[in-house]
């Protein structure tokens, strides 16, 4: 049975007979559901998230584009045995995304969208400060962290 993957590298879609090679890998490895864990051979996946994977004809290009030569077998650059703290809460439990505005964080996708639809009706952060023009606090938090925003007072002064 056949599924799809996206390629990543060229934008589109492509069909795959079950196993697949993966980038930094040599051989083929079976493929299985991002989201149920489980083969791509068994059950129904129309629902599920699709893998981004480099399609047999770009895959070379790809691992040229990142530095490296098409038949580089080892580690991927970031790889570690830790989970990214990206998809994770503060107690380590598997997330799929987290509200800018709120920081409230999304166990499903269902969960998101409950969220986000109806023009963000249950962010309570958002509808507080949609009328203002202001960035979400989360990102605020971010970017004042990492030294990209002004000081208050330097942006009025230089206003002046």
């Amino acid at each position: 049975m056949s599924h799809q993957h996206w390629c990543d590298y060229g934008g589109h879609y492509w069909i795959c007979q079950g196993s697949a090679v993966r980038l930094f890998q040599q051989e083929a490895t079976e493929c299985k559901c991002l989201n149920c864990g489980v083969s791509m051979e068994e059950g129904d996946h129309s629902n599920c998230s699709v893998e981004l994977l480099s399609c047999p004809e770009h895959r070379a290009e790809h691992m040229r584009a990142m530095g490296y030569e098409p038949d580089y077998v080892g580690p991927a650059p970031s790889e570690s045995d830790e989970p990214s703290p990206m998809f994770t809460d503060s107690e380590g439990n598997r997330t799929c995304g987290f509200c800018l505005w709120c920081n409230r964080d999304f166990y499903s996708i269902d969960e998101w969208r409950e969220h986000t639809d109806n023009g963000m009706a249950h962010c309570e952060v958002f509808q507080l400060l949609k009328d203002q023009t202001t960035m979400p606090p989360v990102l605020r938090a971010m970017f004042e962290q990492a030294g990209f925003l002004e000081e208050e007072g330097e942006n009025d002064n230089q206003k002046k």
